[in-house]
């Protein structure tokens, strides 16, 4: 059996790759070439550069502290040996890895490195333990060392919120929300849980339905043996609903700010301003985490795709999955706060001017209709 099994094996149009870091390390005093992908992404669309041989002997963290380093005259460096004639997307691909490095030393989100056709590798790791050889004939290349890595990125939102106060424990943030995604579709949905389940999965979900059949806001069924929801969980469902209605009638304007630095002027509802939302529930002191989580529950993000509906008990296990429906927060765009006082009394004052507006077409509507009936 293989010690070293391959995760992934791609291959790359006219060329032949070959992973054998032993047959490599007799060219290593070659330049080489670098290849990055991600994850399942071709090997047409990877990114490439070629390096000096001298780069070789480092171990795989240096490395990557080197090629994608978070100094902007040490990034300047590498741009000038991206070969553009070859593939003008090349600088665009570079600042795209810069980003999810950088990303990744905040604590955003995780990186796992492997070689194609060989194995997952450390960052202690040398490079020249897991060079392939590269050739092709159609392009007059032979026998060229290669580090031909994939990355692959998992965002780690929860982990990262936690470290930076949004919240205190990640298992009762968790909680509540996998509470409120199982109460969504016991409700909305109307699935029919069974008190006592044969199926793996359901049975992974009674920890949950027993959270909330002990405060009583669900119940056996006497006649179906399934679990319901009760009148005192109706009125949660219900509370619940009018919460995440007073955040979108509060904040809902402020998803499309355009903000003009040089005359300090402000619109709206453009197309093309940012989503400061996140940003103003932290001003006004309100949970993010709360707020994104309900807006998200309630706009069906989770059943937004047949797919989805499909694998929902099994994503609420998942704290990747409840990652993604908060990364509004991770991702949220932001303006100076100097200026948040002068978005907030703007944005409130052309809610209420388009408001008005919206009332005063309402009455002539009606005006309208009355004149027609008499």
């Amino acid at each position: 059996m293989d010690a070293n099994p391959s995760k992934y094996h791609k291959d790359l149009a006219d060329f032949s790759i070959e992973y054998n870091p032993a047959k490599a390390y007799y060219v290593k005093h070659r330049p080489f070439t670098l290849q990055v992908s991600l994850g399942e992404m071709n090997l047409e669309d990877a990114f490439w550069v070629e390096l000096g041989h001298e780069l070789v002997d480092s171990r795989l963290g240096d490395f990557l502290d080197n090629v994608f380093s978070g100094d902007q005259k040490q990034q300047s460096k590498f741009r000038k040996l991206i070969d553009v004639r070859e593939n003008p997307d090349l600088p665009d691909m570079y600042t795209a890895l810069l980003e999810i490095f950088s990303e990744w030393r905040s604590g955003k989100c995780a990186l796992h490195f492997f070689v194609n056709q060989g194995p997952e590798i450390k960052l202690t790791d040398r490079l020249d333990d897991h060079l392939s050889l590269m050739q092709s004939p159609a392009h007059r290349i032979d026998e060229r060392p290669l580090l031909d890595l994939v990355i692959e990125q998992k965002l780690e939102v929860l982990d990262y919120l936690a470290d930076s106060g949004y919240f205190k424990s990640k298992k009762t943030t968790m909680e509540f929300m996998q509470a409120n995604m199982l109460m969504y579709f016991l409700d909305k949905h109307g699935y029919k849980l069974s008190e006592k389940p044969i199926d793996e999965t359901d049975k992974a979900l009674l920890p949950i339905a027993k959270k909330l059949q002990s405060a009583k806001l669900i119940a056996p069924s006497n006649v179906e043996g399934t679990f319901a929801i009760t009148e005192q969980g109706r009125q949660a469902v219900g509370k619940t609903i009018a919460e995440t209605d007073t955040y979108i009638d509060q904040y809902d304007v402020f998803k499309d700010v355009f903000y003009d630095p040089d005359s300090g002027a402000l619109e709206f509802e453009t197309g093309v301003g940012k989503d400061l939302r996140v940003q103003l529930y932290e001003y006004d002191d309100q949970d993010p985490v709360r707020i994104v989580f309900l807006l998200r529950l309630h706009d069906s993000t989770f059943d937004a795709s047949q797919e989805g509906q499909a694998n929902w008990r099994e994503s609420i296990h998942s704290e990747q999955f409840f990652g993604e429906i908060l990364s509004p927060i991770l991702n949220a765009e932001r303006v100076d706060e100097a200026v948040i006082e002068s978005v907030l009394d703007a944005g409130y004052s052309f809610a209420e001017e388009r408001s008005g507006a919206s009332r005063d077409v309402e009455s002539q509507d009606d005006l309208l209709r009355r004149i027609k009936e008499d």
